[in-house]
């Protein structure tokens, strides 16, 4: 398996000292040429002032350029200037500066001192640009102090200007960091949905998750219980230096009893620190995931699990909830402290690939009844081809048995011959039983495999799928498994752009075509709007097919495929 999944060379809350910014190189390009424009909004506003005041402003605004295109420079060329988390410091002195030889607190200079804050939120975190904020208002209510020493006092309008750079500077900060673990999330969640591939199977996706999530947050351990409907829990690890297993044994048991007693909708950030290193302080933080609401109502559990795991800081994040057992992430850190924050990343991040294990487990399950259903088929060509056959020569040996007498010197060999005919006889009839048994009730036509998927979407995502084939359905099993793909497809679809809780397969032969239709309700008041379902088209088109999306007014959905006999 490729584990070149990158990631990011600063863990996400880091602090305002971090010699790296945790934006990507293009938003940093971005921000540096967002410095010439200040340069030249500087530059005009300079020409609207008295001639004595101009020739300074100039000079100032000339150097800013300076500092800005040196910048730019170094972004356009991939490197980073040395003094990369003072930047936007020295860009707030440069537009207090500005401010100060204009001899007017001007509104536009406010505004500019956004920037920096948001250069500074952006790159190194929610904490450096509120710092910047404090730094800007302190930075404008000195130069109004200082002003008013000389203009007399200052007019109310003038006076909320550092005001208003206190409340904005910590509300620009916030939407920056909203914006930063948007991308972040998102940036993770493309490069784990790229490398995870369900159809290698569940522990194979287990694998690429833990391996992607444990460097990404610095942990030393990460669990990962997978618990889908109509499979026994399984628990897969992966320690700080990437060597992943599945669990057994008694710590399964032990880990097991612990994590079912968490609740089905809260993620859980947990740390201890020891008080003069004896003395244990605990801090839980917890939060429903639709609502975002906080609450404490699985503390004890958790703090049990720490026990467990003997961990200084934890997350447990609950995914795949559709089921009636969660499946569970769970990252133990001796290193580093995990804060909410880092819960609605990882919360996020798993509420996107959760898709993902839930298919490999549906792909599983319906390879395990196909391998059970082809072991039956053998069985029965077994018991057709071989066994009859061996009840035959069975028979015959022992008339010929039967035949010798007791003075026959063959008589010892026929005896012989007969028990190990009876002995393989007895060997392959356990064999074959066992095959069938395999797949008791279970035939490889199309109907009852369509059934039987309806049945494991309903068992596995709690959509009702009613399936309705009308006549025999005489389809080939190249064509049969092609059609099985597009309706899983479909219904997948249903499942994950759509409230339905019911779905309505029908398979009806025509003149020159298999018919299938895919329906589902719709809000009558809000339909949805026309839509093509691009990769089920390319399904369809690869074997001749046609897809068409009905949206009725009576509140159904019928998404209906035909598919000539001739494909």
């Amino acid at each position: 398996m490729e584990h070149d999944i990158a990631v990011p060379a600063t863990a996400p809350g880091a602090s305002a000292t971090s010699t790296r910014p945790r934006g990507s190189d293009d938003v940093w390009r971005v921000l540096a040429n967002i410095r010439v424009l200040v340069a030249i909004v500087a530059a005009t506003e300079a020409m609207s002032l008295p001639v004595a005041t101009r020739q300074p402003m100039m000079l100032a605004v000339l150097g800013y350029a300076v500092w800005a295109g040196w910048l730019c420079w170094v972004e356009v060329n991939g490197s980073r200037p040395a003094l990369s988390p003072l930047t936007s410091w020295i860009d707030a002195s440069w537009i207090l500066l500005f401010a100060w030889l204009g001899g007017t607190q001007s509104l536009l200079f406010t505004l500019l001192l956004l920037f920096p804050i948001l250069f500074a939120a952006l790159s190194f975190g929610f904490v450096s640009g509120l710092l910047v904020s404090l730094f800007a208002a302190a930075g404008t209510a000195a130069e109004l102090i200082l002003r008013g020493q000389h203009v007399g006092p200052l007019t109310p309008e003038i006076v909320l200007q550092p005001l208003s750079i206190l409340v904005l500077g910590p509300l620009v900060a916030g939407l920056a960091r909203a914006g930063v673990q948007m991308n972040e999330q998102a940036s993770i969640a493309d490069r784990l949905l790229a490398q995870a591939d369900p159809r290698r199977g569940v522990k194979r996706v287990a694998e690429t998750l833990l391996q992607a999530v444990v460097p990404h947050f610095s942990a030393d351990l990460a669990l990962l219980l997978i618990w889908l409907p109509g499979s026994g829990p399984r628990l897969f690890r992966c320690d700080g230096g990437g060597r992943f297993s599945e669990v057994s044994g008694e710590l399964r048991c032990h880990v097991l009893d612990v994590l079912v007693r968490l609740p089905a909708d809260v993620a859980n950030v947990h740390q201890q620190v020891n008080l003069l290193g004896r003395f244990p302080i605990r801090h839980h933080g917890g939060f429903h995931l639709a609502s975002k609401l906080p609450t404490s109502v699985a503390r004890a559990a958790v703090e049990d699990l720490a026990v467990a795991l003997d961990a200084r800081s934890l997350i447990a994040i609950p995914m795949c909830r559709r089921g009636p057992h969660p499946c569970r992430l769970v990252l133990e850190s001796g290193q580093r402290r995990y804060r909410s924050r880092d819960a609605g990343l990882l919360a996020g991040v798993l509420e996107q690939f959760a898709p993902v294990i839930e298919n490999a487990g549906l792909l599983e399950h319906l390879a395990d009844e196909v391998m059970a259903t082809e072991r039956a088929r053998i069985g029965r060509d077994l018991h057709d081809t071989a066994i009859q056959p061996y009840l035959g020569l069975k028979y015959g040996i022992e008339a010929l048995a039967r035949k010798a007498g007791a003075d026959n010197p063959l008589r010892k060999d026929i005896h012989a011959l007969q028990e190990v005919a009876i002995g393989e006889l007895h060997h392959l009839r356990e064999l074959v039983s066992g095959m069938r048994c395999g797949a008791a009730g279970v035939d490889d036509a199309f109907g009852p495999a369509l059934r039987r998927q309806g049945r494991r979407f309903a068992e596995l995502f709690g959509i009702d799928v009613a399936v309705q084939c009308e006549g025999g359905l005489p389809i080939r099993r190249k064509l049969a498994a092609a059609i099985l793909a597009m309706v899983s497809e479909a219904l997948t679809n249903i499942r994950r752009h759509t409230r339905a809780t019911r779905a309505d397969i029908v398979v009806r032969e025509e003149a020159d075509a298999w018919a299938v239709h895919i329906r589902n309700e719709h809000d009558t008041r809000s339909p949805p709007a026309p839509f093509v379902p691009r990769s089920l088209v390319e399904r369809a088109e690869s074997i001749g097919a046609r897809v068409v999306v009905d949206i009725q007014p009576d509140g159904i959905t019928d998404l209906m495929i035909s598919i000539p006999k001739t494909s």
